[in-house]
């Protein structure tokens, strides 16, 4: 049997894991399939194979593993009926290398679940307290908007606002939580019918364009574009100006807009769910990002 040499080795060996089926939803059985190579010159003594979905975790005692060797195990396990966004599963392993210690070596992979509400799919903090600037950061360079600002035009946690007869709920959050999603293709669930879908939201480092998709129970599919202007300065367009924001260094008495913009539905049918814009890949400083604080469908 070859022995331990840490001057030559030690790269771990690889471990994979896919799950089927690679789109489910929510309340679905899904089946892990992990397996262990071992690349190296040597066994892995005493191996345990951890798979894993959030904190549960289901060890499998897999014994000695001689060098060249794959063993590969399945788990199969449901997901929670109120499951949603993205569902993270892993596959760890431990080994014994020699009498005295131990190394590991782990793969993850995940899915994507529809969100069943739009605040669900939150997944940014945009605005923070003029005496608490650092807890929000927007645009990736950590500016934000102010608080105070939205309380000043109305828009305080939870308040129902209406802009071009439409009405949106703020979001009922603190400063620094996240209230905002970055729009980047997630789904989100629907329900009912209306004439238009309407959001309230803005963009950062440019223009907002993207194509979004609705989705209605009898399978039909209507694709929408958006372009959404920056958010920086006083546009005529705006649905509200505020008169300032937060930057790294303090205030800024430039004012900035928030927007309204939306598509119109299909007349009759129900709803099941609304693909979000895929303007960007997620929040990067220098890169266009479109932020939505509310939708309506009326």
């Amino acid at each position: 049997m070859n022995a331990y040499r840490p001057e030559e080795d030690f790269l771990a060996p690889p471990v994979s894991l896919t799950v089927t089926p690679p789109a489910p939803d929510a309340g679905q059985a899904v089946t892990l399939t992990a397996t262990l190579t071992n690349s190296t010159g040597i066994s892995l003594r005493g191996t345990v194979l951890y798979l894993a979905v959030d904190d549960t975790a289901e060890p499998d005692s897999l014994g000695s593993l001689a060098p060249g060797r794959s063993v590969t195990r399945t788990w199969r396990t449901r997901l929670a009926e109120d499951a949603e966004g993205r569902i993270v599963f892993t596959a760890h392993a431990l080994f014994d290398v020699h009498r005295h210690g131990s190394d590991c070596t782990r793969a993850s992979s995940s899915v994507l679940l529809p969100y069943r509400s739009l605040p669900g799919a939150f997944d940014n903090a945009g605005i923070a307290s003029d005496d608490a600037l650092t807890v929000a950061n927007i645009d990736g360079s950590n500016s934000s908007l102010s608080a105070e600002a939205l309380a000043s035009v109305g828009l305080t946690p939870g308040a129902t606002v209406t802009y071009g007869g439409v009405p949106f709920t703020w979001p009922e959050t603190r400063p620094g939580s996240k209230d905002n999603v970055v729009s980047a293709g997630q789904t989100v669930l629907l329900s009912g019918s209306g004439s238009r879908l309407s959001f309230l939201g803005t963009s950062t480092w440019g223009e907002g364009r993207g194509d979004g998709k609705i989705v209605y129970t009898d399978g039909t599919e209507q694709a929408f574009p958006v372009a959404v202007p920056d958010w920086y300065g006083t546009h005529p367009s705006a649905a509200v100006v505020l008169p300032y924001r937060h930057i790294t260094t303090g205030r800024d008495d430039t004012p900035v807009s928030l927007f309204t913009f939306g598509v119109e539905l299909a007349a009759g049918k129900e709803l099941r769910s609304l693909v979000l814009p895929k303007v960007s890949d997620g929040l990067q400083s220098g890169v266009p990002a479109l932020h939505i604080f509310a939708m309506t469908v009326n």
